[in-house]
């Protein structure tokens, strides 16, 4: 090996290690700082709503005694996740303290979990409490694109589009709605759901069964993963691999921190999420802009408790039932599952559609687009987009 080579290899191995090493550091800081904002925020739930009336995952789930029921429905990611300091000696007193308030609880019996309030740490404006209100009666947020007056429903089919993480129902009705063709409108009823948790439905703070009515299912750059024996590997797997701990990409860090640290994640909840009008009037001055962008105003339009849980429980806990799901789906014979999938998308790995394909052949059709990522598979060519939804409802 030439001198020049080895000097290479010896720079990038170096490289690599000090990148480690910093990435520990950066972690390991993140590490003491939950633990110690596990403290305050119980402190101050305390002060401002009388207990915490939504327990934190900081410890394990065998401290949660008598809820058995409760956590097996809880994805395993919530409480498996690994901490480098969590357990050490000099920083029990958060454990403790989450114990001594337990016990404290339990004898005054002052459990509010259930209860229907807006936290101190959640925005409290018109649009986003109007889902408690009881003429809303706890319903989903949808949007319906009816038939033309005059045409019969007899043949009408029905669509629903359901959006990803962090948006809304606007994603579709801002995009796709407007670039299907008249005959496809005239033919097909289009639903587009604000999730639970997201958009205009409701965010409590307790958030496939017929096959033979499906004919068809179009995903976008699914986050699947092949499901292991033990379903605990499988979402911590799902943690790993979608959210893994890096400190680049910027947008990577950002999602790590925001997926591995509870009470990181909702100072950043509190400071944004919670003040997202501040922050949109800002916006507006800056880009001179009367509206902004739908995708701009999703951001911020949740709760830290429905974005938390909707990654540990749906995206993390659901990478277990997936094949279940799916196996449901092919026996049926008559449902065709078709995937859209950017062969640059940096936030879900194409190998996620590839594994599916593999493990359901006969089931999936696997459409990859070249030269697009996760936002531009649909953003930058929605009217290819809209043709392919097009094509595919009318070969089903």
């Amino acid at each position: 090996m030439s001198a020049e080579n080895l000097a290479g290899k010896w720079t990038r191995k170096s490289g690599r290690t000090l990148f480690d090493s910093i990435t520990c550091v950066v972690f390991l800081f993140l590490d003491f700082l939950d633990a110690v904002l596990c403290v305050v925020f119980k402190l101050v739930d305390e002060f401002f709503e009388g207990n915490a009336c939504t327990p934190c995952y900081c410890g394990k789930a065998g401290d949660k005694n008598g809820e058995n029921k409760e956590t097996e429905m809880l994805s395993e990611s919530l409480y498996g996740r690994k901490y480098m300091l969590r357990n050490m000696g000099f920083l029990g007193f958060a454990r403790k303290w989450r114990i001594y308030r337990k016990k404290k609880d339990d004898r005054d019996g002052s459990v509010n979990e259930g209860l229907m309030v807006n936290r101190w740490s959640d925005c409290g404006c018109q649009s986003c409490v109007s889902w408690m209100k009881k003429e809303y009666d706890q319903k989903l947020h949808v949007v319906v694109k009816n038939l033309p007056q005059g045409r019969g429903d007899e043949a009408a089919e029905n669509v629903i589009f359901l959006h990803g993480f962090l948006s809304s129902s606007s994603f579709w009705t801002e995009t796709i709605f407007n670039n299907l063709s008249e005959s496809v409108k005239d033919h097909y009823r289009l639903f587009a759901v604000d999730l639970l948790g997201f958009g205009r439905s409701p965010k409590p703070n307790d958030s496939a069964k017929y096959p033979k009515f499906v004919k068809s299912v179009t995903l976008v750059a699914p986050p699947y993963l092949p499901c292991a024996k033990d379903g605990a590997t499988t979402s911590l797997m799902a943690l790993n691999t979608f959210a893994g701990k890096t400190l680049w990409p910027p947008l990577a860090f950002g999602k790590s921190v925001m997926s591995w640290y509870e009470h990181v994640g909702r100072c950043f909840c509190v400071l944004f999420c919670r003040n997202h009008r501040i922050w949109e009037m800002i916006l507006k001055l800056f880009t001179l802009r009367r509206e902004l962008n739908f995708m701009e105003v999703d951001l911020t339009r949740h709760t830290h408790h429905s974005a938390w849980h909707n990654m540990h429980n749906v995206i993390c806990g659901a990478a277990k039932l997936m094949d279940k799901y799916l196996e449901i789906l092919n026996k049926s014979r008559s449902v065709k599952v078709c995937i859209i999938h950017g062969d640059h998308d940096m936030e879900v790995p194409l190998d996620c559609s590839n594994n599916m394909k593999k493990k359901f052949p006969e089931l999936v059709e696997l459409n990859m687009i070249e030269n697009v990522d996760h936002t531009s598979v649909i953003l930058g060519r929605v009217r290819e987009f809209a043709k392919s939804l097009q094509h595919i409802w009318a070969s089903s």
